[in-house]
């Protein structure tokens, strides 16, 4: 098939790169334009194993609705069971059962997957082939010319001849290579996390539903089908399965904590067996391959442009892998430059076609760089905390409801592919990224607290399980619904209150704070905007707040005139000082007043239930610069720009 297909000197689409990146693209367009001759320069000749296995709900809704690859899917890849975090004592000593544990119980109902990457693209390459896409492998790009009026020229050797050949449009989907990004200046490092990363794929890893107690197996269904992250100060460990029964392991350091992250073979094993739990699942185990980068993260200014050429996948930038959030990054760049390049193709007037492709331009590069900096800012909310399951939990949990309530959502809906959409809703998005900083600044310092307190791993070996799934269970079977808008913002600011009162309670050290109908109905938007790093200076304030509320709600039950106190000691007790005015009361009546008084201070209430803070929410959004998002401001605060804010 390589050898047989057909070279012409001109093409519609020109694709360097046939990673899933390239071929996602080439088949998305193909199934729009079923006459576009499009051709892809692939220089290896073989497909082998990358990262980039595990994907998230916005890139399965792409494979499933605009690639058509749900047969394929569920016959040769897994099915993704979410993201799952085990959290260990400080020596790393724990055995898996006795760690804490945040994950889901169930596979969730929207759909993702853990791709073997070399059966996935070697699939999809023949899958276009059948499509007429001509995709040749061994190809090596030697050059190229840009002419964005008569045709960009292409120069490659394959099978031992030169060829040139001519594209209307140029794509580089050649990955870390960037053939033509960086030719062109649009990648930068500024402002980027300074990560490295080593990975490899083992034969032999135990299985995580095998392992461990009974009870412990029985609390969740296919363990070993989510990507499971074990953690470490300032690290984590990913285990990923594999269709084929290899699982993919790997380690992601921040460089600025951890002192010479492991980058060679002997060093990456070493590291891995430092946490008891992992060796025990790796003791039989053989590794397959091994690979590591110095440095992961880089930004791109380039998704279209203007002169009809364009960047996917790797090529065009790359984040971090702690969120599963790359496939959803090249599901938005191909949806915009697949729309970009239809459009412009149909289009036979040259100077309507150009006013045309200036004007999408800005929109379709504007998406994907909201989308990194929006993203960026939430990975810089949890890598400080990952080994931490008192504030990590709880962070997760929301950074999971969000991504469906709004990203996700967005996405469903054809919102992130809608230039008046867009544009509308521009200073709800820096809303969001401004409360996402300022809960940044709450974790920052609580983190603080909790280590000077030696209260930093207090819930690691408590062998609790969470799943978060209460957080999103209310709206998870309506995202992509239209007309939804205002019933999203008051979900998202209820997110945010509950997230912030449930960090602030592990700051304070007060037992269920987060969750108390008292707790949440003082500690709202308003009181978190006007104190972003809420401690125990405005705690007083807030328990006289909480101690009039409760005596408002119990004066309606009683003709007494009543007073309620509530003291810190009231979070361990469960109790609450209750008098009644003068001698009116007897000591049954006392006692009553009492019991009803505790059992409102105990009572708990799920998010939904909060005050709803819409228009406090929209006032603050549009409060915020317009260049709040800008690349060039740090996402991730110092100690000192901490304090000042």
């Amino acid at each position: 098939m390589i050898n047989k297909q057909e070279i012409f000197q001109e093409y519609d689409v020109v694709i360097i790169g046939a990673g899933w990146a390239g071929l996602a693209l080439a088949r998305q367009l193909k199934r729009e334009n079923g006459d576009l001759r499009i051709i892809q320069l692939e220089a290896e000749t073989e497909y082998k194993a990358k990262i980039g296995e595990a994907t998230v709900e916005i890139t399965g809704h792409y494979f499933l609705k605009k690639l058509g690859l749900a047969n394929y899917l569920y016959r040769h890849q897994l099915p993704k069971n979410a993201l799952r975090f085990f959290f260990d004592n400080k020596e790393h000593s724990l055995p898996i059962e006795q760690m804490s544990e945040q994950g889901t119980v169930y596979i969730p109902p929207h759909p993702a997957f853990q791709l073997e990457r070399a059966t996935f693209e070697s699939a999809l390459t023949e899958m276009n082939r059948e499509d007429d896409i001509t995709i040749l492998q061994g190809a090596r790009m030697t050059g190229f010319e840009l002419d964005h009026e008569d045709g960009h020229t292409v120069n490659f050797r394959y099978q031992d001849q030169a060829h040139q050949i001519s594209g209307k449009w140029l794509v580089d989907a050649s990955g870390r290579a960037g053939v033509i990004t960086k030719k062109m200046k649009c990648r930068s490092r500024e402002n980027i996390p300074r990560h490295s990363s080593a990975w490899g794929r083992f034969r032999g890893v135990k299985d995580f539903d095998s392992v461990g107690t009974k009870p412990w197996r029985d609390r969740a269904s296919s363990r070993f089908l989510s990507t499971n992250h074990f953690t470490g100060h300032g690290y984590w460990i990913w285990f990923i399965p594999l269709k084929s029964g290899l699982t993919s392991i790997g380690i992601v350091c921040d460089k600025t904590k951890v002192e010479n992250p492991p980058l060679k073979q002997a060093d990456f094993i070493a590291k891995l067996k430092e946490h008891a739990a992992i060796a025990d699942l790796i003791e039989d185990a053989e590794i397959e391959d091994f690979e590591a980068w110095g440095q992961l993260a880089y930004r791109g200014n380039t998704v279209v442009n203007r002169e009809r050429w364009g960047a996917t996948g790797f090529a065009a930038m790359f984040l971090d892998p702690l969120l599963s959030g790359g496939g959803d990054v090249i599901a938005m760049a191909n949806d915009n430059l697949s729309k970009v390049i239809l459009a412009d193709l149909q289009n036979s007037d040259k100077e309507a076609a150009q006013t045309a492709l200036d004007q999408a331009v800005p929109f379709a590069n504007g998406v994907l760089k909201y989308y990194y900096q929006f993203l960026y800012a939430q990975l810089m909310n949890l890598y400080p905390v990952l080994d931490c399951a008192r504030l990590c939990s709880p962070v997760m949990a929301y950074i999971n409801a969000t991504y469906f309530i709004t990203n996700a959502w967005d996405y469903i809906e054809g919102n992130l592919a809608d230039p008046q959409h867009f544009e509308k809703h521009c200073y709800l998005r820096r809303g969001h990224y401004a409360l996402e900083l300022l809960l940044q600044r709450q974790i920052l310092e609580s983190l603080e607290v909790l280590r000077s307190e030696n209260r930093a791993f207090d819930r690691n070996d408590e062998s609790f399980f969470e799943t978060g799934g209460d957080l999103y269970k209310y709206y998870i079977y309506q995202m992509g619904q239209k007309g939804q808008d205002g019933y999203r913002i008051d979900f998202r600011v209820k997110l945010f209150s509950q997230c912030f009162a449930q960090v602030t309670g592990a700051k304070l050290g007060l037992a269920n704070f987060g969750n108390r109908r008292m707790v949440q109905s003082a500690l709202n938007l308003p009181t978190i905007l006007k104190n972003p790093t809420f401690g125990r200076e405005q705690l007083p304030a807030l328990l006289t707040t909480m101690s009039e509320n409760l005596t408002r709600e119990l004066q309606q039950s009683t003709e007494h005139t009543v007073l309620v106190e509530i003291t810190e000691a009231s979070f361990e007790d469960e109790k609450v000082n209750v008098t009644v005015a003068g001698d009116t009361a007897d000591a049954k009546q006392l006692k009553q007043l009492q019991r009803t008084a505790n059992s409102i201070w105990m009572r708990q209430q799920e998010y939904i239930d909060q005050d709803s803070y819409v228009p406090e929410f929209l006032r603050y959004a549009r409060q915020q610069p317009q260049d709040l998002m800008d690349p060039r401001y740090p996402v991730c605060l110092e100690n000192t720009e901490m304090l000042e804010a």
